[in-house]
């Protein structure tokens, strides 16, 4: 009895990690490309990033949704505007569905998803416009650069959305 017990635990052990490895393999993983400046289209992304995790949440499925701001899309990753290529428009802090603007959508959707949703603003394109680290919003990772970041995601199973 003994000896069946410590076989049942040895291969109970050994197959833990396939059965960890499995349950990876059912998370869904999307990144949207976001490197547009008009606010109707980061609202439309936004409306569809919003639907896409209320339906995973309602049916218990696993995700994570990466963004990847790059481009005239860095703006709406940005807390300060001061001395840059950018300049802070209205739609920033107003309009859109809620009214509350694009920079409470994102924070919104960021803080609601956790670790599940992740925001990513371009290096490149912050060199280009002379946007500091401490500019850009805290629940923002900076990635070297945003067209990179998209090719590796791409390339460890995420699927890629752009909105047209």
């Amino acid at each position: 009895m003994k000896l069946i017990h410590l076989l049942f635990t040895v291969l109970t052990v050994a197959a833990f990690p396939l059965v960890a490895s499995e349950k990876d393999d059912d998370v869904v993983k999307v990144v949207y490309q976001c490197d547009f400046p008009e606010a109707d289209r980061i609202h439309l992304m936004l409306n569809t990033i919003n639907n896409t995790v209320e339906y995973y949440n309602k049916n218990f499925i696993q995700y994570e949704v990466d963004i990847v701001a790059l481009g005239p899309c860095l703006q709406y990753v940005m807390k300060d505007f001061n001395n840059t290529g950018f300049e802070e428009k209205p739609y920033i802090t107003q309009g859109g569905p809620t009214g509350a603007g694009t920079r409470s959508r994102l924070k919104a959707l960021q803080l609601d998803g956790g670790e599940k949703i992740k925001l990513y603003a371009c290096k490149n394109t912050m060199e280009k416009n002379h946007v500091a680290d401490n500019q850009i919003e805290d629940y923002v990772t900076i990635t070297p650069a945003g067209v990179i970041k998209i090719i590796d995601l791409q390339r460890s199973g995420y699927a890629y959305i752009k909105i047209r």
